[in-house]
């Protein structure tokens, strides 16, 4: 498993760890910083579903101005949030937050197929559903 998908399922851990929890807005700011990972990955799929997840909670968020997170990416000031989050929930502080909610990882990477396959369990997605909503994977 390489270092970046791993990040991506602890950030994905703590997306899913927040939902349950009711933290809507650190829900969302993990979302931001899955996205990216996601998108670096070459996930656009799975990064196409952490943009509409942070959408369907708060329409006027700064990810809605641009189509896809490829293209907000390139932004500045998409640029300047993604910073902005990633020091209040860097890689190890998230490790930590995971540790903290007795969250075991274990080698879960290794029951799934594909990357995109293991990230989209994490957010309660299907290959298939993944499909439907966001077309084929390309």
């Amino acid at each position: 498993m390489t270092a970046s998908i791993e990040a991506l399922g602890i950030y994905l851990h703590l997306v899913r760890a927040s939902g349950h929890r009711r933290r809507p807005h650190v829900r969302d700011r993990l979302l931001v910083i899955a996205a990216d990972l996601a998108q670096q990955q070459q996930l656009p799929r799975v990064a196409a579903l952490c943009r509409r997840l942070i959408l369907d909670h708060n329409a006027h968020h700064l990810i809605g101005h641009w189509p896809t997170v490829a293209d907000a990416r390139q932004q500045a000031a998409f640029q300047n949030l993604l910073r902005q989050i990633q020091r209040r929930y860097p890689l190890e502080r998230a490790e930590q937050l995971l540790s903290l909610l007795a969250i075991e990882r274990g080698r879960e990477r290794e029951a799934y197929f594909s990357d995109e396959e293991y990230a989209a369990a994490l957010l309660g997605y299907s290959l298939e559903r993944l499909e439907e909503e966001f077309g084929p994977a390309g």
